[in-house]
């Protein structure tokens, strides 16, 4: 090869390689913003680089359109994201331990966020989206304040985007006890402030009177008073499925999880309900993992007993009925 051709492919080579740089960089610069997370995680700061799978869907919401939204007065950094994302947002919830660190929204009804998701996008079981989103009771309070019992509902499938999980699945999890011993707490992050709820029951509830000698046990309620809520905790340890060691109190605030389970056949309409109380001010989040043991007489629907040829000890037991008196 003659000294001039060389010299010619050497420069082609170098134009090539100085092109290559610029198309780079300008891509680069033209990188589209929703690869720059922007969402909180957890209970981290607002400045730090997340990774997690929530801050992932959410990184639409960059640092400018975040600085448009008028936000609710002292709300938490770590809510900020998930807010201007969805006005509808109320909190973010948490269960260390477990797939749950996700957001809470709060509609006008217990109806739309079963088919809609946190982006306020129809959803079906049978779409290429899974279905709905974590929601707060309409009846709670959504303002940041902290209701008698702040009741979330949702299903046990579903994700937000494909991406995180915006269900009930791990709830499941907690039908064993050492999945209890792992992870007994509960984390709220409302608009007002971080709240920490210790787990004190995991249960079964059938939504159908008829399924259990005409009672349903109405333990989504959101504002029982001090006196009636002693009725409502003989109901709990009633059905708990194993003692959990951690006591609850009528004077105490809870929290109440609940999801679809098909655990007495499918045409059984039951929840799995896990129920957390707040932790008392002086009190740390440990656990005696030797309180903690089976509650094999736990009580079940009045189906149960027949399925079974056993006699429900709980046939003639009084019911409960909420009351805010």
């Amino acid at each position: 090869m003659s000294k001039k051709i060389w010299q010619a492919v050497c420069i082609v080579f170098a134009v090539a390689i100085v092109a290559l740089i610029a198309l780079t960089a300008t891509n680069f610069m033209k990188k589209p913003a929703q690869e720059t997370p922007a969402a909180q995680s957890g209970w981290k700061a607002q400045t730090e680089i997340k990774t997690d799978a929530l801050s992932q869907e959410l990184g639409a919401i960059t640092a400018n359109n975040m600085k448009n939204v008028k936000y609710p007065e002292g709300i938490p950094e770590s809510l900020k994201a998930l807010y201007a994302a969805n006005k509808n947002t109320v909190a973010r919830l948490a269960v260390p331990g477990t797939e749950i660190d996700t957001a809470i929204v709060q509609a006008k009804d217990n109806s739309h966020y079963l088919t809609y998701d946190f982006y306020e996008r129809y959803t079906t079981e049978t779409s290429s989206l899974n279905y709905g989103n974590l929601y707060l009771d309409y009846r709670c309070n959504g303002d940041g304040s902290l209701s008698k019992n702040m009741i979330i509902h949702g299903h046990t499938t579903g994700r937000l985007g494909g991406i995180p999980k915006q269900s009930f699945r791990s709830l499941y999890d907690f039908r064993s006890k050492d999945t209890f011993k792992n992870s007994p707490i509960i984390r709220l992050t409302t608009l007002k402030g971080e709240y920490t709820y210790k787990i004190c029951a995991v249960f079964y509830s059938t939504t159908e009177p008829s399924a259990d000698n005409g009672y349903f046990f109405n333990y989504i309620y959101p504002d029982m008073s001090e006196s009636n809520m002693v009725g409502y905790i003989e109901q709990v340890k009633q059905r708990a499925l194993y003692e959990t060691g951690v006591s609850l109190e009528p004077t105490d605030k809870v929290i109440t999880l609940s999801t679809c389970i098909y655990d007495y056949g499918k045409n059984v309409d039951t929840r799995l309900v896990v129920v957390g109380r707040l932790l008392h001010e002086g009190e740390d989040e440990s656990i005696d993992t030797s309180a903690v043991k089976d509650n094999p007489d736990y009580r079940r629907p009045q189906i149960w007993y027949n399925a079974n040829g056993k006699t429900n000890p709980y046939k003639n037991a009084a019911r409960w009925e909420p009351s805010p008196n």
